[in-house]
């Protein structure tokens, strides 16, 4: 009885490497796409069958590589759309206001965010203090450009940039990697029914262990993929401004550019003695409390200097 349960044992490996051994081969020459997410030899069922000539088993070590296929063009393309928007208003409630109205639109969310409020002490001295919000926005694939096409209405746009990454290739090898560990999760359970001692229970709920690992790894990689796919990323700014940042001119005449140096100027010049003013205003009770001190201490530093001109001029009388 037990060589019978040896032989079909090793009938069950001998169907499991024929299955496979076209992967392995495809593998070993190069080419397999490895997650960074796992160990270098993470889509090798290592050591899956291993020797146990105590059990009278003749089962030899053995790894299997999953198929690296190219992805069947029935299946869609797997492309992650992200952006990097800037945007510039003079209404920062009012712009907030009609993100949100644009987010529940297209069926989108907030995934976080941050809002730097002025600052109270330059704002109550007339400084000039701007406000500004970050946003991380989820936005389904499917509607993101009619999101992009919108942020317009939120004010100015100064900067936007829009990344792409596809990885249908790597989604779709990754798939073919996991129905292969499948497989032989099943060949495994196969031989755990009949297996009879209770060491080739062991050894092969230890390769069951390991190879489900790997099996979930790869759902959770895949799982992740999809969330990416099927939801774009916006990371939005948007800033407080009090005016917007002028469009770039192709060329600037020489007059232009003597025109603007002298605007600039005049405008620095007004803007210092403004803040000049503001600053004499807000110094002004320190100033009137110094005058009193000096004039009110001016008489006793007088008769102090008296009195040491005095000591010195009887000294030398003496």
């Amino acid at each position: 009885m037990k060589k019978t349960v040896s032989l079909l044992l090793v009938f069950i490996l001998m169907l499991t490497l024929s299955a496979c051994g076209s992967a392995s081969r495809e593998a070993q020459s190069g080419g397999a796409y490895y997650n960074a997410a796992y160990d270098g030899d993470a889509y090798e069922a290592a050591e899956i069958y291993t020797e146990a000539p105590a059990m009278g088993l003749s089962m030899t070590a053995a790894k299997t590589a999953a198929p690296e296929e190219d992805a069947p063009e029935a299946n869609p393309e797997k492309i992650i759309y992200s952006s990097d928007v800037k945007v510039e208003t003079t209404d920062f409630e009012g712009s907030l206001a009609k993100l949100d109205e644009l987010l529940h639109a297209v069926g989108g969310w907030v995934e976080s965010s941050s809002v730097n409020g002025a600052n109270f002490y330059n704002q109550s001295r007339g400084y000039q203090s701007t406000r500004s919000a970050s946003y991380t926005l989820r936005i389904p694939s499917s509607r993101f450009d009619e999101l992009m096409a919108t942020l317009s209405s939120l004010g100015n746009i100064p900067y936007t940039h829009t990344y792409t990454e596809n990885v249908t290739a790597q989604y779709y090898d990754t798939e073919a990697h996991l129905k292969a560990y499948q497989t032989q999760e099943a060949r495994l359970l196969e031989m755990m029914e009949v297996a009879e001692t209770v060491e080739d229970i062991v050894i092969l709920e230890d390769r069951l262990t390991e190879l489900r690992y790997r099996i979930e790894s790869l759902q959770s990689t895949l799982k992740n993929w999809d969330r990416r796919v099927s939801y774009s990323t916006v990371s939005l700014t948007v800033q407080e401004v009090q005016e917007y940042t002028p469009e770039p001119e192709v060329r600037v005449s020489y007059g232009q550019r003597l025109w603007r140096s002298l605007r600039d100027g005049v405008l620095g010049v007004t803007s210092f003695f403004k803040e000049l003013l503001v600053w004499f205003v807000g110094a002004l009770p320190t100033l009137v409390i110094l005058t009193a001190l000096f004039f009110l201490l001016r008489p006793v530093f007088r008769k102090w200097r008296a009195k040491r001109r005095e000591k010195k001029a009887a000294r030398r009388g003496q």
